[in-house]
């Protein structure tokens, strides 16, 4: 009698993880090639991680999903990825997105480690304090185009409004937010011609 009940919680638990799978890998599917809110074409990884956090219905981009969890990029790309190695349902999810992107198992994937780590030579430095949003943009304007495309500035800007305007700068302009804990932001310049 012991021996069926096992038998039968075995089982319960294999096609509960096996539900899980499919749940996952449909989110997968269906919503590949999303659009972030910054209008950022999502790969599986990213909608991936967004499902991992409770985001699976309107997954973001590593940078957004940083913004609003007011998390550095790198790090919350770290604690999830550690996270969905932890359970048998993302890791599948994991390899699969692998699979669509032609990587490895092993490989990191770049569009999770290159969002979060910008290019060092091109980087820049700017702390604007206080400065309020019009100044602010102004000068980030003609920061940004001192950069080469592609570059990216480090900015320091402590206004209070900085964590709504900034994002919503960046999209009206084409440039790349690439992470944002305030007062800290990235931003790369976009990539011309």
């Amino acid at each position: 009698m012991d021996q069926d009940l096992d038998l039968q919680r075995s089982e319960g638990l294999a096609s509960d993880l096996a539900r899980r799978v499919e749940r996952v890998l449909l989110t997968l599917r269906d919503r590949k090639g999303a659009l972030c809110r910054c209008d950022k074409v999502l790969c599986s990884h990213e909608v991936l991680i967004s499902y991992a956090l409770g985001y699976g219905d309107a997954p973001f981009c590593l940078p957004c999903l940083s913004m609003e969890l007011r998390k550095p990029a790198g790090i919350l790309r770290d604690e999830v990825a550690a996270y969905i190695a932890s359970k048998p349902c993302l890791t599948t999810g994991w390899r699969w997105a692998q699979l669509q992107e032609g990587l490895a198992p092993s490989v990191r994937p770049p569009c999770l480690w290159e969002a979060a780590v910008p290019p060092a030579e091109s980087s820049s430095i700017w702390d604007a304090g206080d400065m309020g949003c019009g100044d602010l943009v102004l000068e980030l304007r003609i920061r940004l185009q001192a950069l080469s495309s592609g570059g990216v500035l480090r900015l320091v800007a402590r206004d209070p409004g900085a964590p709504e305007d900034l994002p919503a700068w960046c999209r009206m302009t084409g440039h790349t937010l690439l992470q944002a804990s305030h007062p800290e932001y990235l931003i790369q310049r976009r990539k011309e011609g």
